[in-house]
C-alpha cells in the first residue's frame, strides 16, 4: 500500500489518498496464508510433543512397576 499525500491551500490538515498494488496485496495474503499454515503445524507438532510426553511418562511408571516386581523375586 502506498500514500500520497497533497496538501490543499488554506488547509491544515493532511489529505491522504490510498493507492492499491495489486502485486503487493497478492503477496500479503500469501504470507499470510502461509504464516496460517506454519501456525497450525507448530500446534500440531506441540499437541503431539504433549501426547509423546504423556505416553513416555506412562512407560517409565510401568517400567518401574516391572523391575519392582522382578526385584522381589
Amino acid at each position: 500500500m502506498h500514500l500520497k499525500f497533497s496538501l490543499e491551500p488554506k488547509t491544515l490538515f493532511v489529505k491522504k489518498d490510498i493507492m492499491e498494488n495489486s502485486k503487493f496485496e497478492a503477496f500479503k495474503d500469501e504470507v499470510n496464508e502461509k504464516l496460517s499454515t506454519q501456525q497450525s503445524q507448530i500446534s500440531e507438532i506441540a499437541q503431539n510433543q504433549k501426547i509423546m510426553v504423556a505416553k513416555q511418562d506412562d512407560m517409565s511408571a510401568d517400567l518401574k512397576a516391572i523391575l519392582a516386581i522382578l526385584s522381589h523375586k
